[in-house]
């Protein structure tokens, strides 16, 4: 398959499913194939060491937002039923178990923003007490002047050591601060991505 042909035929996939950034994938799998092709792999080897149509079109899908998934997954059912005959049996059974699904949807959707709010209220709780060490550090070493004029010296003394201590402790923390707040919200991704293939796979 040539990358003209690749290129066309997953646009054409991804169409079907109305997956909304097709330009930008298109563009994405484009400069893949010609980058592989600068180091030396001819087309046909560079396109087939891409992954396949079906499994780039399946990613893409589970990309979208779990409202979108759920309505789609609907009208899939409502369509497969409506073509066997028994299309009238969904809507009844629509309408008997509206009382059940319902709140189990609800339930689910609160769920998930609960956990979403927690988990970026303790990522700003965690900055900001950094962010408390930090100007109370400077404000030590700012108080040493009025502790000279107005204090003695083993309170300026102190207002030192205990401004280094907090501004160092600040620059020591804060990388691997950061670094957890970035491997927890790609692992928090991982997981949504992870429940949605198991529920949308």
């Amino acid at each position: 398959m040539t990358k003209e042909e690749f290129l066309r035929t997953l646009k054409a996939e991804l169409e079907k499913q109305s997956i909304s950034n097709i330009e930008s994938m298109i563009e994405y799998y484009d400069e893949m194939i010609c980058d592989r092709m600068e180091d030396g792999m001819s087309e046909e080897a560079a396109v087939e060491s891409m992954d396949s149509i079906p499994e780039i079109v399946h990613e893409a899908v589970l990309d979208k937002s779990v409202p979108a998934l759920v309505k789609e997954r609907v009208k899939k059912s409502r369509e497969n039923a409506e073509k066997s005959g028994w299309g009238w049996l969904w809507i009844t059974l629509a309408i008997i178990g509206f009382p059940i699904w319902l709140p189990l949807i609800l339930t689910a959707v609160i769920l998930a923003f609960t956990f979403f709010i927690v988990f970026w209220v303790l990522v700003a709780t965690l900055f900001i007490i950094l962010l408390a060490f930090g100007i109370s550090g400077i404000a030590c070493l700012i108080s040493i002047v009025p502790a000279l004029i107005y204090s003695s010296i083993p309170t300026a003394i102190a207002s030192v050591g205990a401004g280094l201590a907090l501004v160092g402790l600040t620059v020591l923390i804060w990388k691997p601060c950061v670094a957890f707040v970035k491997g927890a919200g790609g692992l928090f991704g991982e997981i949504i991505a992870s429940i949605k293939r198991r529920i949308f796979g």
